[in-house]
């Protein structure tokens, strides 16, 4: 009699683990997030001069500091990438549209903290 309990089953029996699209963005989010890592860990190099650690378009650089701050970049991106994988597995049986879009903004968290980071160790360190 009642044809919604059969899709209600299906919706709540869906694994995460089963979800194309949300692999795919756990994986590719996965991959930047290393990057991100890894280019912080083999670029960022210690000097005893003040680098360039802050940049607005109204201002240009405005803020000097440490080196070992730069490592912020990649810290905060790890913490945002977790923070969505794990919400958007809590809400990924009751509203899968909800946790791809957690898995998207973390992905291009960590696309857009890449490109800074990459572009601050390049600017004090040069491309070598």
């Amino acid at each position: 009699m009642d044809k919604t309990s059969p899709q209600k089953a299906t919706n709540s029996s869906r694994s995460i683990y089963k979800d194309g699209w949300f692999l795919n963005l756990c994986l590719m989010t996965l991959i930047v997030v290393l990057f991100n890592v890894l280019w912080a860990l083999i670029n960022i190099k210690q000097t005893p001069i003040q680098i360039p650690i802050r940049f607005s378009s109204l201002t240009n650089f405005d803020q000097l500091g440490s080196w070992y701050q730069l490592y912020e970049i990649p810290v905060i991106t790890v913490l945002i990438a977790l923070a969505n994988f794990a919400l958007a597995n809590l809400l990924h049986k009751k509203n899968r549209l909800i946790s791809i879009f957690l898995m998207m903004a973390a992905l291009m968290c960590a696309i857009l903290s890449t490109a800074i980071l990459v572009g601050f160790t390049v600017i004090n360190y040069g491309t070598n």
